[in-house]
């Protein structure tokens, strides 16, 4: 028994699956090489696939120069890596999208009953458009809860727990307390104070002249101007609570009198989060 192997369509089958492979590899390290990088870096990996078919040697002897060499080559030159522990990495990595990238290709063989050269192309392509797409959602929802804390706001002897979310975005300064000011949720104003507070806020957030200022003199209310996305401009109420704690990804702090901006449109929360954090309480 023996095989029949054209080299141009061995060459061709793995030069696209290595780019596949290389561009996974790439997303999965987080390494921004360029698409002609990996091109060059799968020409390089068909190549070596190729040399065996046309120069034979032992066994052993092939399974190092493919698996070992050639991989190394193609990862170090297809993957932009320099340091020899990015590309032990980098192999790795590569072994294990070949492996989901495999197993999509065979489920959707198998699925579809499709054979032959063009299905192989076809089926290959969609497998990494889907593995890329994974990747991608897996890459946002990590990035996201890397910028998620633990946070504790306290005040009239209360302490309300929720997450903040540290946002580069939030630039909003107080000019009278000379602070950053930090947004939260309506509902922080609720757990932490009873709710004649919280009708005196109210009344004072609406214009009205609060019916009792004494229970609102150690909060310090006022107006904020801000502007943000999908609205021009507008007003947030502002108050002064005693502290607020954050803790998370190596941070501790503890900031006195932090000053909190409650807006009257809560559109911006979502259920992850209670408080925009400014990120100078974070960086600084």
């Amino acid at each position: 028994m023996y095989y029949e192997v054209f080299i141009d369509v061995l060459f061709v089958m793995n030069f696209v699956m290595d780019y596949f492979l290389l561009r996974l590899t790439c997303r999965l390290l987080g390494h921004s090489a360029t698409w002609r990088r990996s091109l060059a870096g799968a020409a390089i990996g068909a190549a070596g696939i190729c040399l065996p078919a046309i120069v034979p040697a032992g066994r052993l002897l092939n399974t190092i120069l493919i698996h070992v060499v050639v991989n190394t080559i193609m990862v170090r030159f297809g993957c932009n890596l320099k340091k020899w522990r990015e590309i032990a990495q980098g192999v790795l990595v590569l072994y294990g999208a070949g492996f989901l990238l495999g197993g999509m290709l065979l489920m959707l063989q198998r699925a579809t009953g499709s054979r032959g050269v063009r299905a192989f192309f076809l089926l290959g392509t969609v497998s990494y458009m889907l593995l890329a797409a994974g990747i991608r959602v897996c890459s946002r929802a990590k990035r996201k809860r890397a910028r998620i804390y633990r946070v504790w706001l306290y005040a009239n002897g209360k302490c309300y727990e929720g997450f903040g979310l540290y946002d580069t975005g939030n630039q909003l300064w107080d000019p009278v307390c000379q602070k950053p000011v930090s947004i939260g949720d309506a509902v922080i104003l609720n757990e932490l104070f009873p709710s004649g507070v919280c009708q005196e806020l109210r009344k004072f957030g609406e214009g009205e002249k609060p019916d009792n200022d004494a229970l609102l003199c150690s909060l310090r209310p006022h107006f904020l101007p801000f502007r943000s996305v999908g609205c021009s401009r507008g007003t947030a109420l502002a108050v002064t609570l005693d502290y607020l704690c954050v803790e998370g990804h190596k941070v501790h702090k503890v900031i006195t009198r932090p000053v909190i901006a409650f807006p009257r449109e809560n559109s911006s929360f979502s259920g992850d989060y209670q408080v925009i954090l400014h990120p100078n309480l974070i960086d600084s």
